[in-house]
């Protein structure tokens, strides 16, 4: 008997706690999440118990969410495709018939891809997290030069939050989307490949439909974690905002920069 993926296996489930707990005990998915950024950012993120989700168009790196298109489809594949238009949208004789006249245009079919994943990097909304909560380059990069935070999130305890998530995987070409073929996982190929380069961030997407600030469950933020470099009174403010906010679950710590190796100590504060 041939084994189940997990996605064809989640589809007996009734809602995304069960979905989210099978991945994580799969261990398709770790339960803990790391979001690193600024003081800044953090007092509004406390205040708000909201996390800013973006336009995969508005990405710092500009090889991001690219792909290539493949415009190679069969007589069988086009004729399956035009078939499932008819039976989502009752098209007319006439519509069935500049529909395949479209898809059999190599040209065309590119262009209804090229739109395709424009519109999507326009209107998929995207905030990022890793697993790890040590890394020297994340600190430095996302957490205002080691002056900022890391912040663990528990997925499980907002599993409708963190229902979308896209485990990043790290290549040196970009995946290859073919629009017939895989007409329902565009957001799959745009979201779940990034270049080599960027392997240390052990990266984790959550998708949302469309860019905005989205609330999330108090509960699901269990540690806020200071830099080496944050001040006694950033620490001291973030504190009290934690309380004045309830934030029960919250445990703090704090880096220290090891004398005698490049790495980071984190201790409870």
């Amino acid at each position: 008997m041939q084994k189940d993926t997990t996605m064809e296996a989640v589809l007996d489930f009734d809602d995304s706690e069960q979905i989210l707990n099978y991945i994580v005990e799969k261990g398709e998915l770790p339960r803990y999440l790391y979001k690193y950024t600024s003081i800044e950012s953090l007092m509004l993120i406390l205040k708000n118990s909201t996390l800013k989700f973006s336009k995969p168009s508005e990405f710092n790196d500009p090889f991001d969410c690219n792909i290539t298109i493949d415009t190679d489809n069969t007589e069988e594949e086009i004729e399956s495709y035009i078939n499932l238009l008819q039976q989502n949208n009752k098209l007319t004789a006439d519509q069935i018939t500049k529909s395949r006249q479209n898809l059999n245009n190599t040209q065309v079919r590119y262009t209804i891809t090229n739109n395709s994943i424009k519109d999507a990097k326009e209107n998929f909304g995207v905030t990022c997290f890793s697993e790890k909560d040590n890394n020297l380059l994340m600190w430095a990069h996302y957490s205002d030069k080691h002056k900022g935070v890391c912040l663990k999130f528990d997925i499980l305890a907002d599993t409708d939050f963190f229902m979308t998530p896209f485990p990043v995987l790290y290549k040196e070409e970009y995946p290859k989307y073919n629009y017939i073929r895989n007409r329902d996982e565009l957001a799959k190929f745009l979201l779940e490949t990034k270049s080599i380069d960027w392997e240390y961030e052990k990266e984790i997407r959550v998708m949302k439909r469309g860019p905005d600030f989205y609330e999330f469950n108090k509960k699901s933020l269990v540690e806020v974690i200071f830099g080496a470099r944050t001040t006694d009174s950033e620490r001291s403010s973030i504190i009290q905002l934690i309380k004045e906010n309830d934030y029960e679950y919250v445990t703090l710590r704090i880096c220290n920069i090891s004398k005698t190796k490049f790495e980071l100590e984190i201790n409870k504060l």
